[in-house]
């Protein structure tokens, strides 16, 4: 085995191209985008769906052409990357400001849903005692390496394919006039709903990290792609039945249009739907804070190899407490969210496409050895 391979042991199939990007794009913004993107664009947010989709169609084009290119320099991710490009210490940097932005990946995820919990279910929830509690089990399943974090958005992937069958119980309520009429909105208010998706697709540059991990990459390539359209597909339809389930009105004063819809559908015997879905929920949470103190871990690995993963690991997650407890009510989950969105907006759509210019340039500059 060469220095750095990754043993075959411990890589994924080609299909986790499809399984982890997709899952990590699932998150708590699926539970609340339609009122932000309906604010400036009303009847018409379902075409910034589609735009927000295709953007990160583009992205997900440079981050494969930039790790392809990368690979015969050693490790294809984001970490060596930066050190091959930048050098060490300018390189160091680098990783700890993306590492940064995983972080707040996995916390902004993770306090969004404790507020939800709080305000639907357990006013009186302890946040500190939830995120303990569920960081020994992020603790868990990230000791058991990629695999089974893979095998965890695996799971949550068939777990959520129930909720969003749900919508089929919008159509007798829904009216499809809502839509009318349609492309009623100037370019440039679709093009601001489109930004305000930035929030809900982010999730997919993580490839950048776990691209050396999956084994004959070559093949992944169509399963990325497939998984960023699964994800615009769902996020159109949910918009869609959120326009004609909602008045305009309604969406206005509606923070999590996708838990209202549940609480109006009921059964016979079971009429809380919501709140079993909103616990149910968890499995969308789960992959995304692993996979995130996964990558935190191992840049803390990979910039001080004295540091075993399984130590560093322990230190990431009580970061993650100590910055969930620091944000105190649903206003600072917000800025939270606004902040997290805002950097991935200039990560995903600047960043990334600087580094493949820069890859590019440093190879015409060096030559065959750069």
């Amino acid at each position: 085995m060469k220095p750095g391979q990754i043993s075959e042991t411990q890589q994924l199939g080609p299909m986790s191209g499809f399984i982890i990007p997709h899952t990590m794009q699932i998150g708590i913004g699926i539970l609340s985008f339609q009122q932000l993107l309906s604010k400036n664009s009303g009847q018409d947010a379902w075409l910034a769906c589609l735009i927000g989709g295709l953007f990160s169609l583009a992205i997900m084009w440079m981050i494969l052409r930039l790790l392809e290119n990368e690979q015969k320099f050693g490790r294809a991710d984001l970490f060596s990357l930066h050190q091959r490009l930048f050098g060490k210490w300018l390189g160091g940097l680098l990783n700890f400001f993306v590492s940064a932005h995983v972080v707040l990946f996995g916390v902004v995820f993770l306090r969004s849903y404790i507020e939800i919990l709080q305000v639907w279910i357990f006013p009186q929830l302890s946040v500190f005692t939830f995120t303990i509690l569920f960081c020994l089990i992020v603790w868990y399943i990230v000791l058991g390496g990629i695999r089974i974090i893979g095998g965890i958005c695996l799971l949550s992937f068939i777990y959520m394919i129930p909720l969003y069958m749900s919508t089929v119980f919008a159509v007798p309520e829904a009216y499809f006039s809502n839509l009318l009429p349609m492309f009623d909105h100037s370019p440039a208010s679709i093009l601001i709903s489109a930004f305000h998706t930035t929030h809900i697709y982010l999730g997919f540059e993580l490839m950048l990290y776990f691209y050396p991990f999956i084994k004959r990459p070559q093949f992944a390539k169509k399963w990325c792609y497939f998984g960023i359209l699964t994800s615009t597909y769902i996020y159109i339809i949910l918009m869609l039945m959120g326009t004609v389930f909602f008045s305009r009105g309604e969406m206005r004063l509606t923070i999590w249009p996708t838990v209202t819809f549940w609480k109006s559908v009921s059964f016979p015997l079971l009429e809380h739907v919501d709140m079993i879905i909103i616990v149910y929920f968890m499995w969308a949470l789960l992959p995304s804070v692993s996979m995130s103190a996964w990558i935190v871990s191992r840049c803390v690995k990979h910039t001080f190899p004295v540091i075993k993963q399984k130590y560093a690991l322990v230190g990431v997650l009580i970061i993650f407490v100590i910055i969930s407890e620091l944000i105190k009510n649903g206003e600072q989950v917000k800025l939270a969210n606004d902040l997290y969105g805002n950097i991935g907006f200039f990560i995903v759509y600047a960043y990334i496409p600087f580094l493949l210019f820069y890859q590019w340039l440093v190879k015409k500059v060096r030559g065959k050895a750069a």
